[in-house]
């Protein structure tokens, strides 16, 4: 559950914008009909954010607090036994989802809505390009990384 939380937290922040990936439907949605119609109703209300622009409130710190929020709450009537452990992986997704867009040269409004000031984690010159080469060679290494010390781990 706290994988599987931790994706869907890592996709969310980008639910203001259409072309998002959290609006797609999955494999298993494509496949069977009930499933489609849920994915579809399930993704209705996050339409509305995409009227907040891109890269705007949905990546900051009250956005994150309130998303784990409503997944705890959410979690808790539906999975009371797991509620922690889809909270705690919505909110390492969406940490690491706005940790890697401050890493970018346009930055996140950490603290917005009260300021609308951009933050970045990486000074100027090391900054990742969004869909650039650098940013592959850097998601490949952190996921042989994150492997590598889950099986070191695990053995």
């Amino acid at each position: 559950m706290l994988v599987a939380g931790a994706w869907l937290g890592s996709l969310l922040p980008d639910a203001d914008r259409a072309g998002s990936r959290i609006y797609r439907a999955r494999r298993l949605e494509r496949r069977a009909w009930p499933l489609r119609i849920v994915g579809r109703l399930a993704r209705l209300p996050l339409r509305a954010l995409i009227l907040l622009g891109h890269r705007g409130l949905t990546h900051s710190l009250l956005a994150t607090a309130a998303v784990t929020a409503a997944a705890f709450a959410l979690a808790s009537t539906v999975v009371p036994a797991l509620a922690h452990e889809v909270a705690a992986g919505i909110l390492i997704g969406y940490l690491a989802h706005v940790a890697a867009d401050a890493c970018t040269p346009g930055g996140v409004p950490l603290l917005a809505p009260l300021s609308k000031r951009r933050r970045h984690l990486l000074p100027r010159p090391a900054r990742i390009p969004t869909g650039s080469l650098r940013e592959l060679a850097v998601a490949a290494a952190l996921t042989g990384g994150t492997v590598a010390v889950t099986l070191l781990l695990a053995g």
